[in-house]
């Protein structure tokens, strides 16, 4: 115990000198090779591409031993991979450490896209001021794909001198003239949103434009409470905002508000829909909208007058439901009424939307209780464009929960994502297996008339760099290895205890002998070869932990039979 002492001494020197780390992250089994499309991947976005390529695809892979792993890959058509030196650049330098998600991925006009990374690093401030995917990281890649990284650390140092260490990017958006727009905030334990809300606007250079205090804003309005979802820019400058923001003392909740060109609250705009809202008469929920170039706005969610209801219409510039617009409402019973909250609706040519429906059905009408086809595309005046509805047919299904549907009726599949291309195509992700009685595997790609894009290439890769593979260690700096099993604690003052657990037997990542993670309870996370293990208790050190072994195995304590590597 005393030379495992004096041990992790020296680890701890060796730590603090920069090189504690490089060793765990050139830990590969053959398991961690990316040379197959990927059946784990999630897809956030998807925008067209420069000349010479049709799309950019930005998702997110769980493949490196369970871990996510943020991408973006520049594909054809066909959802092949593109191999000019542009898109090459682009996808090797996207963010894909470890740990890391893709939350947005945003076109510059001026060249170059922006994309924003949530961390699942336990030390990764948490916010309950937006949406569950806030972002920790923001990356500018310029035309040529490269990383803009002057641009980049600019926004970084504004954001800690602005909003603080602990501040994380609510949600994001680029303008007409490429100028980056950031809603920031900081972590509100006690989700009494007694927290900063800052709305920052960039140059094209990474200079900071504009920078506003907006909680003031909304206290300023006798708004209180907040959850922002979007911050979209207008034409003439301003935002439109869409969230909650709950009237101080009232139970009524305002979903939208505008700013003007000097980001001040739009009266025009805010006055009529505020001054309807308050009556509490009607209501109005928006989980997204769109800007148009006149003013006005589209909203997405659920909007009640005189006792209609409408799931899809127009704002005016002025603040009041437009009566040009045809106003949508989806037929059924929730939830297939309902239009899901991905993070944006299918923006398409000539003011065209594309909407996904909350649920998948597993079954068809009448034993299902959704009758719709998933997706639902809108004419830039409101009405439903019967020829992609058409080509749609029975629309989408899943069918591997049709047999519990029967038994549960509320069971079924979902959509993630849906992209409206400049070519009147749709590419559309989520949990379904069947389009117009066919088999498909999710993502796939839409004609314009509502169809099916044959041979489009259904999953996409996460590459990451050619790394030479190191064999499992079967010795430890920590311990002399015997052919049993060994057991490092860590702990820190006030904080939870670590236990890695040095097995014998291989674990679901191919690893042998293997090493896991024990935090409480009756089961262990994977964390790999001994080599992580090692690396992580010097990580641990180095963090001012104690690391000591034991001959417990934490496990027992609850029996073996609940061990799970």
């Amino acid at each position: 115990m005393q030379a495992l002492r004096n041990a992790g001494t020296v680890l701890l020197a060796l730590a603090l000198g920069g090189g504690a780390f490089a060793e765990e992250d050139g830990i590969w089994s053959p398991h961690d090779q990316f040379h197959e499309p990927n059946g784990d991947c999630e897809l956030v976005a998807v925008l067209p591409a420069p000349k010479g390529a049709w799309g950019v695809v930005g998702h997110t892979c769980n493949r490196l031993n369970g871990e996510p792993v943020g991408s973006v890959v520049v594909i054809d058509a066909l959802g092949q991979r593109d191999t000019s030196p542009a898109s090459v650049a682009l996808e090797a330098a996207s963010d894909r450490d470890r740990m890391k998600e893709l939350v947005q991925l945003l076109a510059v006009p001026s060249g170059g896209y922006i994309a924003t990374y949530h961390s699942r690093d336990a030390k990764a401030p948490q916010g309950e001021s937006g949406p569950a995917s806030i972002a920790h990281v923001l990356v500018r890649h310029t035309a040529a794909g490269a990383q803009a990284d002057a641009f980049n650390r600019k926004v970084r140092e504004a954001l800690l001198e602005k909003v603080g260490a602990s501040s994380f990017i609510i949600t994001a958006e680029v303008d007409a003239k490429s100028r980056l727009i950031v809603a920031a905030s900081t972590p509100d334990e006690s989700y009494l949103k007694q927290v900063p809300l800052w709305l920052l606007r960039f140059t094209p250079d990474g200079a900071i434009d504009r920078a506003v205090r907006f909680d003031s804003v909304l206290k300023g309005l006798g708004l209180g409470w907040f959850e922002l979802n979007q911050v979209r820019a207008r034409a003439d400058g301003g935002l439109f905002l869409s969230g909650r923001f709950e009237p101080e003392g009232e139970r009524a909740e305002i979903p939208i508000l505008a700013l003007d060109a000097r980001w001040k609250p739009d009266a025009r705009f805010n006055t009529p829909l505020l001054s309807w809202l308050m009556k509490g008469e009607d209501g109005m929920e928006l989980s997204l909208i769109a800007p148009r170039p006149d003013g006005s706005v589209i909203g997405v969610g659920e909007v009640g007058q005189g006792g209609k209801r409408a799931h899809v219409v127009r704002l005016t510039p002025k603040g009041r439901l437009d009566p040009a617009y045809k106003t949508f409402q989806q037929e059924g019973e929730f939830p297939q009424g309902r239009f899901m909250r991905v993070p944006q609706m299918g923006l398409g040519p000539n003011g065209t939307l594309v909407l996904a429906q909350n649920n998948i059905p597993a079954v068809d009408p009448p034993e299902g209780p959704w009758r719709g086809p998933g997706l639902v595309r809108l004419k830039a005046d409101g009405s439903v464009d019967a020829r992609f509805q058409q080509g749609l047919g029975a629309g989408l299904r899943y069918r591997k929960a049709a047999a519990e549907a029967k038994r549960n009726p509320e069971v079924a599949g979902f959509l993630r994502m849906v992209a409206a291309m400049p070519d009147g195509s749709v590419v559309v992700d989520g949990l379904f297996d069947e389009l117009a009685g066919q088999p498909v595997t999710s993502p796939l790609r839409l004609a314009a008339d509502g169809t099916r894009v044959q041979g489009f290439q259904a999953r996409f890769e996460t590459v990451l760099p050619p790394k030479k593979q190191v064999p499992n260690a079967t010795t430890s700096a920590f311990f002399k290895a015997d052919g049993k099993s060994h057991f490092i604690e860590c702990t820190r003052p006030g904080a939870m205890t670590e236990t890695f657990l040095y097995w014998m037997q291989e674990d679901s990542w191919g690893h042998n002998p293997s090493c896991a993670l024990h935090l409480g309870g009756s089961v262990a996370t994977p964390a790999g070869a001994w080599q992580h293990c090692d690396a992580r208790v010097r990580r641990a050190q180095a963090q001012g932990a104690t690391c000591v072994e034991t001959k417990q195995d934490p496990l027992d304590v609850r029996g073996r039979g609940s061990r799970e590597p």
